[in-house]
């Protein structure tokens, strides 16, 4: 009996081995940030992270369910911190309306402030705000780590 008890236990602690298992090389998908506005949803499509002095690639995508969204508008990006929040950056993008379905917008941003002087590593937030056919507005945001 005792015998047995012992292969039972070897049998368990083999199983349970505490090794990590190995990293993939495979790169993590992007992030999909959704915000429920009044008609519909916008979506966020980011990276979990961005490397110092890449450029930030964004995808905004409007999904109105009835009437239609615009946006993005007065897309900015902000740092927070002790002190509050700063814009560190305003976005030149070309805002889409769409009525049916859903619409895409690219938004890129060169780690740089308004100054041309480069950021650095911190967690930022691009923010922006829709706006539907019955003029309500929403803010949206998303985190944007950069490492």
């Amino acid at each position: 009996m005792r015998s047995l008890l012992v292969v039972a236990l070897l049998a368990v602690a083999s199983g349970c081995s505490a090794s990590v298992p190995p990293r993939s090389g495979t790169p993590v998908a992007d992030l999909v940030i959704p915000t429920a506005v009044p008609n519909g949803k916008v979506e966020v499509l980011v990276k979990s992270t961005y490397a110092v002095g890449d450029t930030v690639r964004a995808t905004i995508r409007l999904v109105p369910t009835t009437g239609s969204l615009r946006g993005p508008l007065d897309a900015v990006i902000q740092a927070s911190g002790f002190h509050g929040t700063a814009t560190v950056r305003h976005l030149s993008v070309d805002p889409i309306s769409v009525n049916a379905g859903s619409g895409d917008v690219a938004v890129a941003w060169d780690m740089r402030d308004d100054a041309g002087q480069a950021v650095g590593t911190d967690d930022y937030s691009l923010v922006f705000r829709v706006i539907d056919d019955a003029g309500r507005a929403t803010t949206v945001g998303a985190t944007l780590q950069v490492r």
